[in-house]
């Protein structure tokens, strides 16, 4: 066993919850968990920026903060000019430490908080986050900021065979790094435009000429086409953070009619969070997001979709819950349907899909550093529920590799926990535990998307 691997039980000193603490050497879990840190993980969705991106840029301390835990300090109250002060990366590293610190005291418990402190500890070395230790683990994280990060982390650390990489950054499709990545593609802006200059936009994107609801399925044609010429394995959609995600069967001549409307500014889009409730092209968008599903179809890609909570602050959680999209499983039976972030905090919907529509997955990308324990209670009822082959294990959902790594290194820890009481408890033996670890963690993702590295 590498000694990158190890440190996947390693023991964690104050700086981790007590949930991510190793377990005993010699116990069911911590053997359980010797033998699943050998696994090597297929990460369902990331959003890690480009190696020579990361490395050119400057990175400290608080960009790691930036990428979810953030949103824990402003629902514990940081805003304003304390907020400001935090997002300065001109300001003095103490200057942003004070305003920062009395809302990590309030965040550093929850599931992105022992992301961060993981990192921080089995990357960095560093024992504690404080003012104290601010400026040591800034200078650790600098001296680090260099080619060879990505294999470090992702390979030697990590242990993830490849990661599924929404490259949201890129209208056009880019064929990422293949010795970590596969591509997923968005198509959501083809889907929803709200307005006159989003359909230039995409006329640009793909030389094409859009004046009518034909131009526009062809423009989607055309960028899907760009996008498996570029390795895409899976569409990938995040509509639940602006509508609701249920998409109805609409006619030809109602989402023309809500084009023309777009196209000659005949309706005034709503604002700030109405435009998440109030959509006055629905139709429109109802009918590409069909014709989008016809296309994965056609081409017998998979869709990956955002379900369940939202990233940031504020948003209509009931948009996106997993029953809303159940009409589509019924229409297109021969897509398979990857429902994101085990639809929390409806992953009890999510599971009885999946139990029903054999073309439905659940998927935990994001959902161990959610809640860890929540994950934990979800796993335990998805194994009684749902067929073994349709749960996805493991998806890192961040943009810098540290906190993907701190994510897997939960998410292996949770997965062994739940194995070895499943195995005390008579439902499974050890040897079918660890199947059903390799197989939420690796065959059944890398069954769908596997194909990009084949």
């Amino acid at each position: 066993m590498s000694i990158g691997r190890r440190t996947f039980f390693g023991s964690v000193s104050a700086l981790a919850a007590p949930q991510a603490a190793a377990p005993q050497r010699g116990s069911l879990e911590g053997d359980l968990l010797d033998e699943i840190a050998e696994i090597s993980l297929v990460n369902t969705h990331e959003h890690i920026i480009p190696e020579q991106e990361r490395t050119s840029s400057r990175i400290d301390f608080f960009t790691l903060a930036s990428h979810y835990l953030i949103s824990d300090a402003i629902s514990a109250g940081l805003a304003g000019r304390q907020l400001a002060i935090v997002r300065d990366p001109e300001a003095s590293p103490l200057r942003r430490w004070q305003a920062f610190e009395p809302f990590w005291e309030s965040a550093r418990l929850t599931g992105y908080g022992q992301a961060l402190r993981i990192a921080i500890h089995d990357i960095y070395g560093v024992e504690q986050i404080s003012a104290d230790a601010l400026g040591e683990i800034n200078r650790r994280i600098a001296a680090r900021n260099e080619a060879g990060l990505y294999e470090d982390i992702l390979i030697r650390r990590s242990n993830i065979e490849y990661s599924v990489l929404d490259d949201y950054w890129n209208a056009a499709p880019v064929r990422p790094d293949p010795k970590f990545f596969v591509p997923a593609r968005k198509f959501d802006r083809f889907v929803a435009p709200q307005s006159a200059t989003n359909v230039r936009e995409l006329e640009e994107l793909t030389n094409s000429s859009i004046t009518t609801l034909a131009g526009l399925e062809r423009a989607m044609e055309t960028s899907f086409e760009q996008s498996l010429d570029a390795g895409m394995v899976t569409v990938k959609s995040t509509l639940a953070y602006n509508r609701e995600i249920h998409y109805t069967e609409v006619s030809p001549q109602e989402a023309e009619s809500d084009l023309s409307a777009l196209l000659g500014s005949r309706r005034t889009s709503p604002a700030g969070f109405r435009s998440r409730v109030e959509r006055p092209y629905r139709r429109m968008e109802d009918y590409m997001f069909h014709h989008l599903m016809s296309l994965a179809e056609t081409h017998d890609v998979p869709v990956q979709i955002h379900t369940g909570l939202h990233a940031g602050n504020g948003n209509f959680i009931e948009n996106s819950k997993p029953t809303h999209l159940t009409n589509l499983f019924f229409l297109y039976p021969r897509v398979k349907f990857d429902l994101f972030h085990m639809s929390y905090p409806y992953q009890g919907e999510a599971a009885a899909i999946a139990k029903v529509f054999p073309n439905v997955h659940i998927d935990l990308c994001w959902a161990h550093i959610i809640s860890p324990s929540a994950t934990r209670r979800a796993i335990h009822e998805m194994l009684e529920t749902v067929p073994a082959n349709k749960i996805f294990g493991f998806g890192g959902d961040y943009r810098y590799p540290e906190l993907s790594y701190a994510h897997a290194k939960i998410a292996r820890r949770n997965v062994a926990q739940v194995l070895a009481q499943k195995v005390k408890e008579g439902f499974c033996t050890e040897s079918e535990s660890l199947e059903l670890a390799r197989m939420i963690l690796h065959d059944n993702p890398d069954s769908l998307f596997g194909r990009g590295r084949r």
